[in-house]
């Protein structure tokens, strides 16, 4: 089953190996391991759809950032 959700992702790769913290939308494996990610999509059909992806934006600031390392594949965006 497909799973995703908004996370802060260390994307040292596209910062020339240099610290850069950005909201990205992560993908899992079943096992809920992060296998990838790209850049969000910030927008909603409706205003309660969009505070729903507010309230998802949020709590990506409650999580402990991403890392590279953390992810179960090399593919990240494409």
């Amino acid at each position: 089953m497909f799973t995703w959700n908004y996370r802060i992702v260390n994307d040292r790769r596209g910062n020339g190996g240099e610290d850069w913290y950005c909201l990205k939308e992560v993908a899992y494996d079943d096992l809920g391991k992060p296998t990838g990610y790209g850049d969000p999509c910030l927008g909603a059909d409706d205003m309660d759809g969009f505070k729903r992806v507010w309230h998802m934006v949020m709590e990506a600031l409650t999580l402990p950032p991403l890392q590279e390392d953390d992810f179960t594949t090399k593919e990240t965006e494409a």
